[in-house]
């Protein structure tokens, strides 16, 4: 459930910063190169909706997914990271702010327009889900009571 939802949050985030495109859903063209980078996954799979095309994969280990327009433009990739990663500000206020918290999951979103990680945490009282921006602020995308 915690995976879905980051997954939706990422898919907004992916979603607001494409552009609206009035291609037809069925005709997606992909990139060129992307026939190179598939020769290097295992476990892909598409998913489509009326914004975007999503290609989910593993590389060396990593889950990873890749988001395009409908013309076939990228807009951008994630990949599911370690604690380790993320930049020391950025451990560091997290540390801080959600002392006593486990993280579930982080993820680094490389995007166009926009670069950013998202942590899943939790505690016994509640679940949080955290954006990093570029600034390496921590802000609360979305917070659940247990």
């Amino acid at each position: 459930m915690k995976k879905l939802f980051i997954s939706a949050l990422l898919t907004m985030t992916v979603a607001a910063s494409a552009l609206a495109s009035g291609a037809n859903e069925e005709s997606v063209i992909l990139p060129g190169n992307f026939s190179f980078e598939i020769k290097k996954t295992s476990n892909l799979s598409w998913t489509e909706n009326k914004q975007y095309t999503k290609a989910s994969y593993i590389v060396n280990n990593k889950k990873m997914e890749a988001f395009y327009s409908l013309d076939g433009e990228l807009i951008g990739t994630s990949e599911t990271i370690s604690l380790d990663e993320l930049p020391a500000n950025a451990k560091r206020s997290f540390a801080k702010k959600y002392e006593g918290y486990t993280v579930k999951e982080v993820l680094r979103f490389e995007g166009a327009e926009e670069s950013a990680y998202y942590i899943s945490a939790e505690n016994e009282k509640e679940s949080v889900y955290l954006k990093v921006d570029k600034y390496n602020s921590i802000s609360v995308f979305k917070s659940t009571k247990k």
